[in-house]
């Protein structure tokens, strides 16, 4: 199916939701759900939709009208607003994507052994997704005896302390003999480490060999929205193929999709290939990741295998977003190839990098006001204490303003792209090495050495 077509398609989604969640972090829920009803508040656009020649609408209005773009908003959402509307059956539809039954029937009987309740879950990897193969010099996927492939999984409870006592009760076996001994009470106080996850790898379930990961939900719709570690939330950049649905990850994981879309096309030129959309979106969470670059590591080229061979599973996942933007025009150049042109105009790069995720948004802030010097806005916003946690509120249009004129400032800056990769490397740097050294524990002695050395390419 067309690039194109898929932009004006919608489905309905029909996937299991649970209730938002009652938990001792109440505070930090409603946080979280005033983020993501405001982001979805940008991202959603409703009221864009294909021309008759295939070309999206573009530019702004406020562009065309003369007016001063407004960046950054500004209208504060009411806590008795909660809980958020309910939105249309077609929301989140693009997350759905499709795999075969036979895969859907593996997927769902292995999550059908687990006791212990799981709100939202999803698998991903070459077991479940092609890929093509590693080379000789880099790691091959673990595999059962008949050449069943390992199948990854990540799945976010209400209660992880409760859900590892559970789990370990129904599953001992899944758990290394010191993780045993800490209980439910340990495994999360691990857990909060490095990306707030705790893997059990090569299980064997339903003579599947799986490696899953336990989360809370909490962690996993922040890393959605704020990009904190972009371990998780960069995973699902990709298609994952989901086993449960929950709304309030639906919603965070819509506002993730799009600020990868808008970080991407922050790093590209004004014209480009969909292959090239899609690698440099897939490339974003393996920046600055030390798996990349170490021998018996992640092969290469193994971004742009994912993409040439999920490209109709990319296309779901982003062809409505990209119409939605509506800075976007699509031509199809010859056979379901396409040719993509944004609107590179100061205003509405500046209106892109006013809207990434707050962690980088931050950073990339925090990277130019440390420099004043540079340009008078960068100087205007360093001499602000707060920075960008004022509320938005009729007293802060001062605020506003500097805040407009520093984006504008530093999208026009040439070293404006490197800095964002380079910061994007510093988010994702310290959660990939943490992470990779909790698994030493996590996995236990045996478990660790049956990893290393399968990824130096003694073990297949």
């Amino acid at each position: 199916m067309s690039l194109a077509s898929q932009c004006s398609r919608t489905r309905a989604v029909v996937a299991r939701t649970s209730p938002l969640p009652s938990t001792s972090k109440a505070a930090a829920s409603a946080n979280s759900l005033l983020r993501q009803t405001r982001a979805f508040r940008t991202t959603s656009g409703q009221d864009f939709a294909l021309t008759p020649s295939r070309r999206l609408a573009t530019p702004s209005e406020s562009a065309s009208s003369g007016a001063t773009p407004r960046l950054v908003p500004t209208s504060p959402i009411s806590q008795t607003k909660f809980p958020p509307p309910s939105f249309p059956p077609s929301f989140g539809s693009n997350q759905l994507v499709p795999v075969s039954d036979h895969t859907s029937r593996r997927l769902h009987s292995i999550l059908a052994c687990f006791d212990a309740p799981v709100r939202f879950a999803f698998a991903y990897g070459s077991g479940v997704f092609s890929q093509t193969e590693a080379g000789p010099e880099h790691s091959k996927r673990p595999q059962t005896k008949d050449g069943k492939k390992m199948i990854d999984f990540i799945m976010a409870v209400t209660h992880p302390q409760h859900w590892h006592s559970l789990n370990m009760a129904q599953h001992p076996k899944h758990y290394s003999f010191l993780s045993r001994l800490l209980g439910g009470i340990g495994i999360e106080l691990v857990q909060q480490r490095g990306a707030k996850i705790w893997y059990n790898p090569y299980i064997k379930l339903e003579d599947e060999l799986i490696k899953y990961g336990i989360m809370s939900v909490d962690d996993l719709c922040t890393d959605l929205l704020d990009w904190e570690t972009l371990y998780v939330s960069g995973r699902m950049h990709k298609p994952v193929a989901l086993t449960t649905s929950d709304a309030r990850v639906r919603l965070a994981q819509q506002v993730n999709l799009a600020s990868a879309l808008r970080t991407a096309l922050l790093l590209l030129p004004r014209e480009f290939s969909e292959v090239e959309l899609y690698t440099r979106i897939a490339s974003l969470s393996y920046t600055g990741d030390f798996r990349m670059s170490v021998p018996g590591g992640e092969n290469s080229n193994k971004v742009r295998n994912i993409v040439l061979n999920q490209r109709e599973e990319f296309r779901r996942l982003y062809a409505g977003l990209m119409r939605n933007l509506g800075t976007l025009s699509v031509e199809e150049v010859r056979g379901n190839r396409f040719r993509i042109l944004q609107d590179d105009s100061v205003s509405t790069r500046a209106s892109y990098a006013a809207r990434l995720p707050r962690c980088l948004r931050q950073r990339v802030q925090d990277h130019y006001t440390r420099q004043p010097h540079l340009d008078p806005a960068f100087l205007q916003l360093s001499l602000s204490k707060t920075l960008d946690t004022v509320p938005r509120s009729p007293s802060s249009i001062e605020r506003e303003e500097k805040l407009n004129a520093f984006w504008r400032a530093a999208v026009q800056r040439q070293d404006f792209a490197d800095v964002l990769l380079r910061q994007i490397g510093e988010t994702v740097k310290g959660p990939a090495w943490s992470q990779s050294i909790k698994g030493i524990y996590t996995a236990g002695f045996t478990r660790t050495l049956r990893y290393v050395g399968a990824k130096i390419g003694k073990v297949s």
